[in-house]
This record gives C-alpha cells, sequence and structure tokens, in this order.
C-alpha cells in the first residue's frame, strides 16, 4: 500500500485528496508539476530515504537546476551524513562550473567525513579522473 505525502507540509494524505486537510496545499496543481520539480521539492522530505533518492535521481539527471539547493542543503544545518554524502555525488555528476565551488564550500563543512569526502571529490574532478561509479557503489 502506498503512503502519500502533501510536497508543502509533508503531512500524510489519501491519495484522492485535491487539497491537503493539514495546511490546505493545492494537490492537484502538484500532480502537474514536472519530475524534476517534485524531485527539488522531495529534497525536504520528512523521510531520510525519500531525500537521498531524490538526491541522487537529480544527479542522475545532470539537474543544474538543483545546484542552489544543494548549496544550501551543504551550508544549512543539515546533520545527516548519508544525505550530504547523496548531495555531494549528486553535485559531481552535474557538469557545471559552480561543482567547484559547491565542493570547496563543502571541504569547510563542521562534519569531517563530508569535508574529507568534498576535498576527496575535489582532487578527483582536478585531477580530471572522477569515477563516480566508484564513489557511487551500492548507493544507486
Amino acid at each position: 500500500m502506498l503512503t502519500y505525502y502533501c510536497p508543502q507540509c509533508w503531512s500524510e494524505v489519501a491519495a484522492n485528496e485535491r487539497v491537503c486537510p493539514h495546511c490546505g496545499y493545492p494537490l492537484d496543481e502538484f500532480r502537474q508539476q514536472a519530475f524534476e520539480d517534485k524531485l527539488l521539492a522531495a529534497l525536504h522530505h520528512t523521510l531520510p530515504e525519500r531525500r537521498i533518492m531524490a538526491a541522487q535521481i537529480l544527479g542522475n539527471l545532470k539537474s543544474e537546476r538543483a545546484l542552489p539547493e544543494f548549496i544550501k542543503i551543504i551550508e544549512g544545518n543539515e546533520e545527516d551524513y548519508f544525505f550530504l554524502r547523496a548531495v555531494l555525488l549528486a553535485v559531481v555528476k552535474i557538469p557545471h562550473p559552480d561543482r567547484i565551488k559547491i565542493l570547496q564550500r563543502a571541504s569547510q563543512h563542521p562534519s569531517r567525513l563530508v569535508s574529507d569526502l568534498a576535498k576527496e571529490l575535489l582532487v578527483d574532478l582536478n585531477e580530471g579522473h572522477v569515477n563516480v561509479q566508484r564513489w557511487d557503489r551500492h548507493t544507486g
């Protein structure tokens, strides 16, 4: 059985709801949104697995629109290493000059695991031998 959530307040809603009974968000409008927009919204889902999956898919899609959201996540108060790792791996997959800036910012992250991963990814990018499969193994 599928569970449906409001993309605005992330409360559970019935599959046939047209408007979220909790916050009034127009669910019909959300159903009309592009897949990429839904993924961008899912980066703020309450379930960590959904956020990780959204980051991975955005990276696989090479979504440049995700980069500003990824910056906010990295510079915000996010503490979930696995989500931050998924964000960094997604950033590397997006062939845009800003990915270097994002990784540089992440290399200053308070979490040593995050900053070390960002530094390793920067080295790989600078040396021109990013092996995304090596970093992305077992994560989708």
